[in-house]
């Protein structure tokens, strides 16, 4: 057997190429993932840590949330039930349901949009509010989470793909915050609150803990950038071996006698 001569043509140093910036690329992504993996870790740390503080006094809506997000805080004010909103299509244990987010007015007279929790629905929306536990005076510890819909990932629509409604719009599959703080006849703030899970809580709606921290899927994305670099790097390796792999040897031609 015959091993073929290894020999370096113009085909293959152009292959080579573009292999080894392919295989650059997704290293470098894998490596950019990581980082970011390290950042999400450090940035959970300091909410962690914000989390664990002692519930500060929130005495008006705030506008500077600097310092504010994943912190705790004491609320105190009146629940405007009339005025309250649901989020639908909110799952706990498996049951369909939604979330009552009821604004309280604050002594200075402004308000806060506040979570109260998870309430059971058939469909998933239709929640009888005025039967909940909710009107009345709220003293209460909540967490402090950005306005719905300028979550990250929340789901929002433009002005003019939002139904409007001749009287108060209550149940809101997609959010838009320009129109909801329009239907409210006060300042809202900057910041919505979610009440915390507490022993004197009333069953419904059940209060939910704070979000998960949670790393992110950066890991697992790093590993698919390595594996692609892998596996475009070791299959042209293959391609190579095989372009130079061996050959029968030829029998020898006897000579006629």
């Amino acid at each position: 057997m015959n091993r073929r001569p290894v020999s370096i043509t113009p085909r293959g140093a152009v292959g080579t190429l573009i292999v080894l910036i392919v295989a650059g690329v997704c290293v470098r992504l894998g490596v950019w993932q990581l980082d970011r993996r390290t950042q999400r870790a450090a940035l959970n740390a300091g909410v962690e840590s914000r989390m664990e503080e002692p519930p500060a006094e929130l005495t008006g809506a705030p506008h500077d949330t600097v310092g504010l997000l994943y912190r705790r805080v004491h609320v105190a004010g009146a629940a405007d039930l009339d005025r309250a909103i649901i989020l639908p299509g909110r799952l706990y244990r498996g049951s369909p349901g939604a979330h009552i987010l009821v604004p309280v007015r604050l002594f200075d007279g402004t308000a806060v949009l506040v979570d109260f929790g998870w309430a059971p629905a058939a469909d998933g929306a239709t929640v009888p509010v005025d039967s909940l536990p909710i009107r009345g005076p709220v003293d209460a510890v909540g967490l402090v989470l950005p306005f719905p819909g300028e979550a990250p990932h929340a789901r929002t629509v433009a002005p003019d793909e939002v139904p409007r409604t001749a009287g108060f719009r209550r149940v809101w599959y997609a959010m838009n915050t320009d129109l909801l703080r329009a239907q409210f006849p006060y300042d809202l703030g900057d910041v919505s609150l979610q009440l915390l899970p507490a022993e004197s809580a009333p069953p419904m709606p059940v209060r939910q803990p704070a979000p998960p921290l949670d790393p992110g899927p950066h890991l697992g994305y790093a590993i698919q950038w390595f594996s692609f670099a892998t596996i475009a790097i070791v299959g042209w390796l293959v391609m190579v071996m095989k372009g130079t792999g061996t050959r029968p040897r030829q029998p020898a031609v006897q000579p006629e006698p």
